[in-house]
């Protein structure tokens, strides 16, 4: 249990750095109630593990010794967005107003996430899904909360915007190395 945990951890944490500055962007700036915003962010993720889910069922048709090739995916997705930062233009957000459009939102800011999880829940088994439901639940709920608290703090929040362009490609390469070589 303890490393369908970590893997849990690991998956979310990689996949949805970039959703900490979105979110950001939501709490401080569109006059949003809070819980419309933390709403949306839930069914957007769980949308997004739903579409895994039913993904990584669907590979468990494939021999194992293949699976962990996908791996390839997060650490194609971690030097695609180092490449993308060295040419990237600055981009603004619409900025959502219901329930819907942030889980829309959440949708397609996160839809590389399905790269990433479709792997690493190919070798999850049936409880396993409930363990990392529970995680992605739990960290979704700290992810609103870290990003509302950082909205207030701009200095720190213009750090981690600094630095996005590094902790993204790492994370990704490292997941996509441990999914390769069965971690």
């Amino acid at each position: 249990m303890l490393e369908i945990c970590i893997t849990s951890i690991l998956a979310f944490v990689s996949t949805n750095i970039d959703d900490l500055f979105v979110l950001m962007i939501l709490f401080a700036g569109t006059g949003m109630q809070r819980r419309k915003i933390v709403m949306g962010q839930y069914l957007g993720i769980f949308t997004l593990v739903f579409i895994s889910i039913l993904g990584a069922f669907g590979l468990q048709l494939l021999p194992q010794q293949y699976i962990r090739w996908l791996g390839i995916i997060p650490i194609f997705l971690g030097v695609k967005a180092w490449w993308e930062h060295r040419k990237e233009e600055e981009e603004t957000i619409k900025k959502p107003t219901s329930i819907f459009s942030v889980m829309f939102l959440t949708i397609a800011n996160g839809a590389d996430n399905i790269g990433i999880y479709i792997p690493t829940f190919s070798g999850f088994k049936g409880g396993d899904f409930v363990v990392m439901v529970i995680v992605f639940a739990l960290l979704v709920a700290l992810w609103c909360w870290i990003s509302c608290k950082l909205a207030n703090q701009p200095l720190i929040r213009e750090k981690i915007q600094k630095y996005q362009h590094i902790l993204v490609p790492v994370v990704f390469i490292g997941l996509g190395i441990m999914i390769i070589f069965g971690g």
